[in-house]
């Protein structure tokens, strides 16, 4: 698949990221054949962050596909140095969105008014998704006059569940579930031809921070076939686990059977 469209449009949901986990995949050696049985996983040692950081923007990208057509959603837009970009950017009527989406499965997330809790570890996404909006509405009014800032969201996906004690204005966080709906509850902010003319500013390469032209060129193709090994060897594992519990299971009963055979051998010697 080529991507050779000089439009910021054209990058998909989780393009950078991806990028950087093919790339540093690239220099994991392939599983011998007894890993693969093991259903060993085939990701590099620095390389499951950037997996999950893959998956869970794929995951809310299919889901602002369900916004109506008053909505435009830009992707992985490069924003700064040191790898920095911003999973999602979004214009409609309810104003310019940045989304900061982070996986989190099965992980209790707290909310307080400037700082998050994941499973009571401190991570620093507010302050992320607060300097995300506000380069974006700095990079805008440098072109054109905004009505209202840009607003920025960490999007979660996957929690098993999201407390929010306090509300860290001015960042939003949602659960992935969530973003959709309260998108489309936005009050209108912008009309048609500011809409269109934000658009063509964030469609511009000119804007953002090295862009390679034609970046995204086998990118899915590679990233899809990683993932299906993933896949694979999570199913191999769950295959193999109840036969690992039984010769466990025969181990344990064969070295008792051998202790309790042994002590009565003492006691008849006696």
């Amino acid at each position: 698949m080529t991507l050779e469209s000089t439009t910021m449009r054209r990058r998909f949901a989780a393009q950078f990221m991806i990028e950087k986990l093919l790339r540093e995949q690239g220099s994991t050696p392939p599983r011998t054949l007894w890993a693969r049985f093991l259903g060993r996983s085939p990701l590099g040692m620095n390389c499951e962050g950037w997996y999950l950081g893959a998956q869970g923007e794929i995951e809310v990208g299919q889901k602002l596909a369900a916004l109506s057509p008053e909505w435009a959603v830009f992707h992985a837009l490069p924003i700064g140095g040191h790898g920095w970009d911003i999973d999602h950017v979004l214009v409609g009527p309810g104003g310019v969105v940045t989304v900061n989406t982070k996986q989190h499965r099965r992980q209790r997330v707290i909310v307080e008014q400037r700082s998050v809790l994941v499973d009571t570890r401190p991570v620093p996404y507010l302050r992320h998704a607060k300097f995300e909006a506000e380069r974006v509405t700095t990079l805008l009014e440098e072109r054109r006059p905004l009505s209202t800032p840009v607003i920025g969201l960490v999007v979660f996906v996957g929690a098993r569940s999201i407390h929010v004690r306090s509300s860290p204005a001015p960042v939003t966080v949602l659960d992935a579930e969530e973003l959709v709906p309260w998108l489309t509850a936005l009050p209108i902010v912008l009309g048609p031809a500011d809409r269109l003319g934000i658009i063509e500013l964030l469609d511009d390469p000119d804007m953002w921070i090295d862009v390679p032209l034609g970046s995204g060129e086998g990118l899915i193709e590679g990233f899809t076939r990683l993932d299906a090994e993933v896949r694979g060897a999570a199913l191999q594992r769950r295959v193999l686990l109840p036969l690992e519990t039984a010769a466990a299971a025969v181990a344990a009963f064969i070295v008792l059977n051998a202790a309790t055979t042994m002590v009565v051998e003492i006691l008849a010697a006696q």
